[in-house]
C-alpha cells in the first residue's frame, strides 16, 4: 500500500537533486581563448535564412551565437523552425559553435508556433490590477509568470527546442521588464512580488527540464539609475547579457562603470558574459539609418576604440563583446574590424580604477579608458 507513495517520493527527491546539482562549471561552455578579442553574435535575419557566405563568416569569427526572434520572418512563419534550420548549418560549419535559441520569458511574440497555443489560454494572459490586459505597445501580450501552468508551458517549449542536437541553450529575454519597480503600480504589490518569485522559479524549473549540459543565457543587467539589477538571477544560469553599455539610458559615467564592474563580477563568478555595446547610434535613429552602409561603418569604426577598451577593461574568461547598431543581421552584425584580428593575449593584471579612469594590461595590448569624457586608447604592442 505504501508503494505509490514511495514512487512519488522518489520522483520528488530526483527532481530536487536535478535542481540542486547544478554547479557553475564550464564543461558545456563554448571553448574560450584570449588569442584575439572574443566576439559573440546575436541577431535575427529578416526575410530569409542565412546565405552560405553569411553562415561561413559567422562560423569563422565566433563560436557563440544567439539566433533572435523573427529569424527568417516573414518568409518563414515560425522562429522555432528557422532557428533550428540555421543552427544546423552553423554547427556543420563549426562543430564547436554554441547556438542559443531566443525565447522571451515575458512577451508573447506572434512569430512563434508556441504563440498559437498561448492564444487559446486567456487565463494565462497577464492583467493589470484593474483587470485589463497588460500589453506592450498596446498589442503584445505578456506572460503571467506567477501562474505555474504558464511556467510549465514555457519551460516545456524551451525543453522541446533544446532537444534539437544543434541547439545548445535558451536565451531568456525580457527580465528587466519583469523586474521594473514601476510595475508595482500597474499590477499591485502582491502580484508584483509573486511575479518576481515566478521568474526565479521559471529559471529553476527550466534548468530541471533541460539538464545541466545546456546553456541558460539571460538578459540581464542594465545599470541605469532605476534598473540596476546587479546580477539578480545567478542561480541555475550560465550566461548573462549586459545589453546597453554606453547608450540608451546607460550613457552616464556611473552607469558605464557599473556595467563594467558587473561584467567583472559575473565573469569572476564563472559566468559567460555578453557585453552588448553600441557605436553611439542604433536602429531607432532614423537619421542614422538613412545613411549609406559605408557611412554607418565609418561611424562605427570611429566609436569602436571606446567600446572595445571599455569591454577589455573588465573582461574575464568567457566574456564576449557584441558591437553593432541593432538586432538584425543587416544592422552591423557582419561588420568586422581590424582590432578584432590583432593578437590580444591573456590579461596581465586586473582592472585598475582611479576616479573615472580605467587601465589594464594584456600580453599584447594596454588599455586606457576615461568614462567621464568618453575617450579611450588601446596600445597594441607590436608582434615580435
Amino acid at each position: 500500500m505504501k508503494l505509490p507513495f514511495l514512487h512519488k517520493s522518489l520522483f520528488l527527491i530526483g527532481l530536487f537533486l536535478i535542481q540542486t546539482a547544478f554547479s557553475q562549471d564550464d564543461k558545456h561552455y563554448p571553448e574560450f581563448s584570449w588569442d584575439k578579442v572574443p566576439v559573440a553574435f546575436h541577431f535575427g535575419k529578416k526575410g530569409d535564412l542565412l546565405t552560405k557566405k553569411e553562415a561561413k563568416f559567422i562560423a569563422l569569427h565566433s563560436n557563440f551565437t544567439v539566433l533572435e526572434k523573427a529569424h527568417g520572418f516573414p518568409k518563414y512563419k515560425y522562429s522555432e523552425e528557422t532557428i533550428a534550420a540555421d543552427a544546423k548549418v552553423l554547427k556543420a560549419l563549426n562543430p564547436d559553435m554554441k547556438v542559443v535559441f531566443y525565447w522571451n520569458a515575458f512577451l508573447d511574440y506572434k512569430m512563434y508556433k508556441a504563440h498559437e497555443d498561448y492564444q487559446t489560454k486567456s487565463d494565462w494572459w497577464l492583467k493589470t490590477k484593474t483587470g485589463e490586459l497588460d500589453l506592450k505597445n498596446e498589442r503584445i501580450k505578456r506572460y503571467d509568470l506567477s501562474n505555474p501552468e504558464v511556467r510549465n508551458w514555457w519551460s516545456d517549449v524551451a525543453k522541446d527546442n533544446l532537444n534539437n542536437e544543434n541547439i545548445d541553450g535558451v536565451f531568456f529575454d525580457g527580465l528587466v521588464q519583469v523586474t521594473n519597480p514601476g510595475n508595482k503600480k500597474l499590477w499591485g504589490t502582491e502580484k508584483f512580488d509573486s511575479i518576481q518569485q515566478g521568474l526565479k522559479d521559471l529559471i529553476k524549473e527550466t534548468r530541471a527540464k533541460i539538464g545541466n549540459d545546456k546553456l541558460i543565457v539571460y538578459n540581464g543587467i542594465r545599470s541605469t539609475p532605476v534598473r540596476n539589477s546587479e546580477n539578480d538571477f545567478p542561480d541555475y544560469t550560465d550566461a548573462i547579457m549586459i545589453e546597453h553599455f554606453g547608450y540608451f539610458n546607460s550613457k552616464s559615467k556611473e552607469s558605464m562603470l557599473k556595467d563594467i564592474q558587473e561584467m567583472e563580477k559575473a565573469g569572476k563568478s564563472g559566468k559567460i558574459v555578453v557585453f552588448k555595446t553600441w557605436p553611439e547610434n542604433a536602429w531607432l535613429s532614423k537619421k542614422f539609418m538613412a545613411k549609406s552602409e559605408k557611412e554607418k561603418e565609418e561611424i562605427s569604426k570611429k566609436h569602436l576604440t571606446f567600446a572595445l577598451a571599455s569591454f577589455l577593461a573588465g573582461a574575464q574568461k568567457h566574456s564576449y563583446i557584441s558591437y553593432n547598431w541593432g538586432y538584425r543581421l543587416s544592422m552591423g552584425s557582419l561588420q568586422w574590424y581590424p582590432e578584432f584580428d590583432k593578437p590580444l593575449g591573456k590579461p596581465l593584471d586586473e582592472m585598475q580604477v582611479k576616479g573615472w579612469v580605467l587601465t589594464r594590461n594584456y600580453e599584447h595590448a594596454s588599455i586606457w579608458v576615461d568614462l567621464e569624457n568618453k575617450k579611450a586608447t588601446i596600445d597594441w604592442k607590436k608582434e615580435s
